[in-house]
């Protein structure tokens, strides 16, 4: 009897000694996966998205220099309408260089904020006529059959989704009334 007691005993204290270690191990495991979770959102942001492009390296770069990339890159929805490297090439060469000067550092975010809008609108979803984006002002949304305009402007490819919105190409930057004066902007 007291052998039987004795390996119950025995087994008890050896179960209780590995349920810790199982905890353990399934709690690593679960860091893992929840960091390789947090990986997977933050490379598809609007901020990964516009990164990973060959055609946003310059938007690339001005969200940077703005610091919007840090915001692009979080959890909240945006749409982008996203000026194309050939749309700021139209842009005077010394208008860009300046825009990108830390002294112009509000100018050029106001620039870029014109081309987000909060949340998320896919193609299908938008409408023609006024939108708010973020920087206060207003873009015009024209929808027909075949195209989606901005303030004038062909969406020429829509709807690359990302985690935390859309990103809409577009051919020309477009300048809010705001910033008419800043030299070379004037549209």
């Amino acid at each position: 009897m007291k052998t039987k007691r004795l390996t119950h005993t025995v087994l008890f204290i050896s179960m209780a000694a590995l349920i810790p270690t199982t905890y353990a191990q399934d709690d690593k495991i679960g860091k893992t996966v929840m960091e390789e979770k947090n990986a997977a959102v933050k490379a598809g942001s609007l901020t990964a998205v516009i990164a990973d492009s060959a055609s946003f390296s310059t938007l690339s770069k001005a969200l940077k220099a703005t610091g919007l990339d840090a915001t692009l890159g979080q959890k909240d929805e945006f749409t982008v309408f996203a000026p194309t490297d050939e749309a700021f090439a139209k842009l005077p060469t010394d208008t860009l260089t300046k825009l990108m000067l830390p002294e112009n550092k509000e100018k050029l975010r106001m620039l870029l904020l014109y081309h987000v809008v909060a949340g998320r609108m896919i193609a299908a979803e938008l409408i023609s006529g006024d939108v708010k984006t973020v920087n206060g002002e207003k873009l015009k949304i024209g929808v027909s059959a075949d195209k989606i305009e901005v303030n004038g402007e062909k969406v020429f490819s829509a709807d690359v989704i990302a985690t935390n919105g859309v990103v809409h190409s577009i051919g020309k930057v477009l300048v809010p009334k705001s910033l008419d004066e800043f030299v070379g902007l004037k549209q």
